[in-house]
């Protein structure tokens, strides 16, 4: 295998590294995200905080090949071409699948708050509970493609027909 396809540390890192960067939402869901806040709060908040990894993945993945974490651990994303950077539709494709999951998560968080009338942690485990189970087999899915193949493109990579590579290769 071709050295620059060796990215599966780097990805994984990157994943570490940009968590670190968006975790001040995660902090402040702790803040907005409580019984006794209002719905005028509640909702907003739930619309910010469930899509402000999608927007940064999105957009930095479109304008740079990578987000803060891949720029540190030095790999990028790029055209499966390997000769120029990714488009817009790209980057959303990429992560098309996990938005679509993230965006009925989003949906069901909100009827459930709005039927009981607070934001209860307790009642949105319940109702979401099989989402998390798609989102657990999208993920095993993502990293047995990786391992799969001589480019380890993960099955985001094959949808949005990118690759990522070590810059340091």
């Amino acid at each position: 295998m071709d050295n620059k396809y060796n990215t599966f540390s780097g990805r994984f890192w990157a994943g570490f590294f940009d968590g670190i960067i968006l975790l001040p939402f995660v902090l402040f869901d702790f803040i907005f995200l409580k019984p006794d806040k209002s719905l005028f709060i509640v909702i907003p908040w739930l619309l910010i905080s469930y899509t402000m990894y999608f927007a940064y993945s999105i957009l930095l993945h479109w304008k740079y090949g990578q987000t803060v974490g891949k720029r540190i651990m030095k790999v990028s994303v790029v055209d499966v071409s390997e000769e120029k950077g990714l488009s817009l539709l790209q980057a959303l494709l990429r992560d098309s699948i996990p938005l679509f999951i993230q965006i009925l998560v989003l949906i069901k968080l909100v009827i459930v708050t709005i039927k009981i009338g607070h934001y209860s942690e307790i009642d949105i485990a319940h109702e979401s509970v099989m989402l998390s189970y798609v989102s657990l087999a999208w993920f095993i899915i993502e990293v047995v493609t990786m391992l799969t193949n001589k480019k380890r493109r993960a099955l985001h990579d094959f949808i949005a027909k990118t690759v990522v590579i070590n810059n340091n290769a």
